[in-house]
C-alpha cells in the first residue's frame, strides 16, 4: 500500500509518508482501531450493552478543548465500534444445509474452481474428476469438512469459515448448466492467461493473475518437494496467488495509461478495479487486497491527488473488517497490514539515518536507480520487521533469503502481472503476449529453486511473551530511529527481551497423540530429549502425511533432534517417517525385526531413508530397559523370534516418569497383551486403533488405567474403535480421548491434564 501511495502521489518523496500526529487523529485510524474492538468484543462473546457503553464513552469527547473537526472524528471513530459488534453479530449467515448433512443433496449454482456457491449456502466440492468453471446442478453427499488437527497445522476450518463455508460435497454427478455473462467473462479471461504457456508457467500465472494457486501447489518438483515448498523456503510465497503487490502494480500501471484524466483517474481506477474483482473472484486475499487498493485511491481522490498512508491504510481496515468480520484472526490479513505498517513506520527513518536524500529527476540516472534500489531493498526488511514473529510462528521458518529474493523476483513479477491483465482481455488470442510471459515465468520459477536451495531457520511456535518481546523491540528500534531514545537504551530493551525469553523457556515434559486419520504417530517430548512413535501413513493415496502433517507439527513444536520409533512394517505406522527421517537430524531409529529387502516396499524406503542419512538403526525386544533421565522404558514387545503377523512384532514398551506410568503398544493383538504385566496405569494408548483384537480383558484387569488414547480416523471402513472395546473400558471407568473426534491429544506431565484439538 505504502508502493502504491508513492506511485500514485504526483510530487511525492518518501519521507513524507512518515506518520504525523495530525494523522494519528484523524478519522480513518481511530476508526479502524475502533472497528476492530468492536469486532473481537464480539467474537469474545461479550454482549451488545458493553459495547454500547464504549460508545456512550464518545460522548465527552465532544466537550474536548480541540478543533471541532478532530472532535467529530474522535467521536465518529468510536461510535464505529458498536457498528462492527453488530456486523460481526450478523455476518454468520443462516445455515440452510444442516438438515441434509450426510445425506443426497441436488445444488444448482455457479462453480469458481474451487466453490460452489447456490442459492442454499456455498459448498466445497469434491470430485473425481476435474470440473471446469461454470454454471451446474450437481448432485452429491453433504459431509462436514475433515482435516488433521495438530499443533501448527493449517486450519481448515477457519479457512473455510473465512470463505463462508460449512460443507463439502462429494459429487456424484454434475450437469453443465448455461454460463451466466459473468462465467463466460470469467472463461475467457482464464483462456487469455493459459494458452500457449508450458502446464507449470501455465500454473504459477493462474496463481498470480486469477489468484488460484492450487494447480501450482499439487505439482512437484522432485519426489520430495512441491513448488509450495519451493516457493515457502524461498521466501516467495506471497507471488503464487494474487494480492496486495499484484493489485498494486496493475492500479500504477492502468494509472499512468489514465494520467490524462488528472483527478478523475482515481474514480476510473476504482470502476476497474471493482470490475476486476468481480471477474478474479472474491476469494479473501484477493477481496483484501482490491478493498486497500479501493482505499487508496477513495483516499486519492478526496484528498485531490494527496496521499497520505496511514489514513488510507485505516480506511482499507475498516472496510475490509466491515466486510469480512472473520478475516481479524486470518493470518493473511493480519500479515498484510503488519507488512505495510512496518513500511510506513520505518522506511523513511531508515532512508534518513542512512543519509539518502531523494534525487531530482535531473541528477544522473545511476544516482536515481542506486536510491530506488535501497529504498526497495528496505522496505522489502521493513515489510518484514512487523510480520516476522507471526511467520516463524505460523509457518514454522524463516526464510533468510526473503529480502534477497523478493528483489530479484520483483523485478519478474511487475512485467507478468502487467501482461497477464492483457492477456486476459485478448483471451484466445493472447499467443503473442504469452509468448513473452513464457520466458518470463520460466525465469522466476527457476529463480524460487534457486533460493529454496539457501538454508532456512525452523521456528516453533511462539507464545505470548515471545511476541511481547519482539514487540518491545521493535518499539524501542523506532523510539531510537526518532531520536527520542539513546543507543543505549534501545541495546537494553533489547538484551531485556532476550533474557526474558531465554529464562522463561523451559523444557516442557508432554506426550502428544497426533492425528493422523487411520494411522498412528505420538511424541514423547522429555527434558533430554523428544521420542516419536511412528509417523502415519496414507496407504493406497498420494497424500503425503509426513510432509504435509509430521513436518509442520514437528516443527511448529520446535523439536530439532529426534529419537524415532518404528513400531512396526504397517504402511499406516510407518509411510510418515521417510519425509521425517530425512528433514530432522535423527540421534536414532527404533525397530523391532528387520524384514528382508523386497518383502515389504514402504518399510524398505524407511530403512533406505535412515541408510542415507547415516542413522544408526538399534533394534529392541522383550526385557530391555532404557534410561532416559528420569524417565525410564521397559519394552514388552517383540519377542526374541519374529512372529508370522507384523502386527504381533510391533515393539510396546511402557514409560514410567514423574510417578506416572504410560504403555505403547502399537498394533499388538490380545494374546500379546496377556503376556504382560505393566502394572496400574495412567494412560494406556489402545493397540491397534481400538480394534476388537486387542486391549482385552486381561489388559485391562491388571492395568486399570485412568485414561485411554485411540488413534483413528473419522468414518473409518474397520469400525475403529470397536464398540466392544469402548464398551470394556467403559466398564473400568477410564476416561476415553480419540483423535478421530478430538484432534491431537496432549497430556502435560506438569498439571497432569490433557488438552485436545476438538473439531467443530
Amino acid at each position: 500500500m505504502l508502493c502504491l501511495c508513492v506511485a500514485l502521489e504526483d510530487n511525492f518523496s518518501l519521507t513524507s509518508f512518515m506518520p504525523k500526529p495530525s494523522s494519528l487523529l484523524g478519522f480513518p485510524v481511530l476508526g479502524a482501531l475502533s472497528v476492530l474492538l468492536g469486532v473481537l468484543l464480539e467474537r469474545a462473546g461479550l454482549r451488545f450493552w458493553f459495547v454500547f457503553v464504549v460508545a456512550v464513552a464518545a460522548v465527552p469527547l465532544w466537550f474536548l478543548r480541540v478543533p471541532q473537526a478532530v472532535r467529530i472524528a474522535l467521536v465518529v471513530a468510536l461510535l464505529c465500534c458498536p457498528l462492527a459488534w453488530w456486523r460481526s453479530h450478523t455476518s454468520h449467515s443462516a445455515d440452510n444445509l444442516e438438515p441434509f448433512l450426510g445425506k443426497t443433496v441436488v445444488l444448482e449454482g455457479d462453480f469458481d474452481g474451487r466453490f460452489l456457491t447456490s442459492a442454499s449456502g456455498r459448498v466445497l466440492l469434491r470430485s473425481r474428476k476435474d470440473l471446469a468453471m461454470g454454471a451446474y446442478r450437481i448432485s452429491g453427499k453433504l459431509e462436514k469438512p475433515q482435516w488433521y488437527r495438530n499443533p501448527g497445522a493449517f486450519d481448515v476450518g477457519a479457512w473455510l469459515a473465512a470463505r463462508d463455508v460449512r460443507y463439502v460435497l462429494r459429487v456424484k454427478s454434475a450437469e453443465a448448466l448455461p454460463n451466466s455473462f459473468l462465467n463466460t467473462v470469467r472463461t475467457w479471461v482464464r483462456t487469455g492467461v493459459r494458452t500457449g504457456l508450458q502446464p507449470r508457467e501455465a500454473a504459477l500465472m493462474t496463481g498470480i493473475a486469477l489468484g488460484d494457486a492450487d494447480e501450482l501447489n499439487g505439482l512437484a518438483v522432485s519426489e520430495s518437494e512441491s513448488w509450495r515448498d519451493i516457493f515457502a523456503k524461498s521466501g516467495l510465497a506471497h507471488i503464487m496467488a494474487l494480492s496486495g503487490q499484484q493489485v498494486t502494480i496493475l492500479i500504477v500501471a492502468l494509472s499512468w495509461l489514465l494520467r490524462g484524466l488528472l483527478l478523475w483517474r482515481f474514480p476510473a481506477l476504482m470502476m476497474l478495479l471493482v470490475a476486476y474483482w468481480a471477474v478474479v473472484g472474491t476469494a479473501p486475499s484477493v477481496s483484501r487486497a482490491v478493498v486497500m487498493g479501493l482505499a487508496v485511491l477513495l483516499v486519492g481522490w478526496l484528498g485531490r491527488g494527496k496521499l497520505e498512508a496511514l489514513p488510507a491504510l485505516g480506511l482499507s481496515a475498516i472496510f475490509t473488517l466491515l466486510l469480512q468480520p472473520s478475516w481479524v484472526a486470518d493470518i493473511g490479513w493480519m500479515l498484510s497490514y503488519l507488512a505495510v505498517l512496518g513500511m510506513i513506520f520505518f522506511v523513511p527513518l531508515l532512508l534518513e539515518r542512512l543519509g539518502l536524500q531523494q534525487p531530482d529527476s535531473d541528477q544522473p540516472i545511476w544516482i536515481r536507480v542506486r536510491y530506488w534500489a535501497t529504498a526497495l531493498i528496505i522496505a522489502t526488511v521493513a515489510a518484514q520487521t512487523l510480520t516476522l514473529p507471526l511467520t516463524a510462528s505460523g509457518f514454522g521458518m524463516i526464510p533468510v533469503v526473503s529480502p534477497i529474493s523478493n528483489v530479484f523476483a520483483e523485478v519478474l513479477v511487475t512485467p507478468l502481472v502487467i501482461l497477464s491483465f492483457f492477456a486476459g482481455l485478448l483471451g484466445q488470442f493472447s499467443l503473442p503476449i504469452n509468448f513473452v510471459v513464457q520466458f518470463v515465468a520460466f525465469a522466476l520459477l527457476e529463480i524460487a529453486k534457486f533460493f529454496a536451495q539457501a538454508p532456512i531457520l525452523e521456528w516453533g511456535t511462539i507464545g505470548v511473551l515471545g511476541f511481547v518481546a519482539y514487540y518491545s523491540s521493535m518499539t524501542a528500534l523506532y523510539c531510537w530511529l526518532l531520536r527520542w531514545i539513546r543507543p543505549y537504551q534501545m541495546l537494553a530493551v533489547l538484551l531485556a527481551a532476550v533474557l526474558i525469553t531465554a529464562l522463561a523457556k523451559r523444557s516442557r515434559a508432554e506426550i502428544i497423540y497426533f492425528d493422523v486419520g487411520q494411522g498412528d504417530a505420538t511424541l514423547i517430548r522429555l527434558p533430554v530429549g523428544d521420542i516419536l512413535i511412528d509417523g502415519g501413513g496414507t496407504p493406497q493415496t498420494d497424500f503425503d502425511i509426513g510432509r504435509r502433517v509430521m513436518i509442520p507439527a514437528l516443527r511448529s513444536l520446535g523439536v530439532k533432534n529426534l529419537t524415532v520409533i518404528a513400531t512396526h512394517a504397517d504402511a499406516d505406522h510407518v509411510e510418515g517417517l521417510t519425509p521425517v527421517l530425512q528433514h530432522f537430524a535423527i540421534s536414532s531409529l527404533i525397530i523391532g525385526h528387520d524384514k528382508t529387502t523386497g518383502e515389504d516396499a514402504v518399510w524398505d524406503v524407511v530403512m533406505a531413508a535412515a541408510r542415507a542419512k547415516n542413522i544408526p538403526v538399534r533394534a529392541v525386544q522383550n526385557g530391555m530397559d532404557w534410561q532416559l533421565g528420569e524417565a525410564k522404558i521397559h519394552f514388552f514387545n517383540p519377542q526374541p523370534n519374529p512372529l508370522p503377523e507384523d502386527n504381533a512384532n510391533s515393539v510396546a514398551f511402557s514409560l514410567e516418569y514423574l510417578g506416572k506410568r504410560f504403555l505403547f503398544l502399537g498394533d499388538v493383538p490380545s494374546d500379546i497383551e496377556d503376556t504382560m504385566n505393566p502394572g496400574a496405569l495412567d494412560v494406556l494408548k489402545l493397540a491397534h486403533h481400538g480394534s476388537r483384537f486387542s486391549t482385552g480383558e486381561t489388559l485391562m484387569r491388571r492395568t486399570q488405567p485412568k485414561a485411554v488414547v485411540v488413534s483413528s480416523g473419522l468414518g473409518n471402513t474397520y469400525g475403529h474403535p470397536s464398540q466392544v472395546v469402548l464398551e470394556r473400558v467403559k466398564r473400568y471407568r477410564s476416561q476415553v480421548f480419540r483423535t478421530d473426534l478430538q484432534g491431537a491429544i496432549i497430556y502435560n506431565f506438569s498439571t497432569g491434564q490433557f488438552v485436545t484439538l476438538t473439531a467443530p
